[in-house]
């Protein structure tokens, strides 16, 4: 079975667990402009559209015995690495130092209110731009 013989209305919808859905989605809304989507929207589970980035879904789970887990990362590439840490920084996100990741591609990491990792990547300059990527 092919994955892209089944996506019809989002091809990527990522689950984060969190241990309050109104503070988490307070803070991805606020600290990485993710837009709210109402029709998925229930007493344990939000999703959330990627600005600019059609069909990939970020979707925040209520289940406090999980948060933080540290097993997944979740990663933004972004143009430029530096300003996306930057606005980061700003908005009171500790975030880690930018590190070389091999072949131009840069990297950093992060944590939401309950400690799930996230990052945020940068690719070297032969490589497409992010807006380019996907559909």
């Amino acid at each position: 079975m092919l994955l892209k013989n089944i996506t019809k209305e989002y091809a990527f919808v990522s689950k984060i667990d969190v241990s309050d859905l109104d503070a988490s989605s307070d803070w991805y809304q606020k600290n990485l402009g993710l837009t709210p989507d109402s029709r998925y929207d229930t007493s344990s589970w939000r999703q959330f559209n990627l600005p600019d980035l059609k069909r990939v879904a970020l979707g925040l789970n209520l289940d406090p015995k999980k948060v933080g887990t540290g097993s997944a990362v979740l990663t933004f590439v972004v143009n430029n690495i530096d300003d996306a840490r930057q606005n980061l920084i700003e908005n009171n996100v500790k975030v880690g130092d930018i590190i070389p990741a091999g072949q131009g591609v840069k990297l950093c990491f992060f944590q939401d209110l309950d400690g799930n990792s996230l990052g945020l990547r940068q690719n070297s300059a032969s490589q497409p731009l992010a807006e380019k990527i996907g559909y």
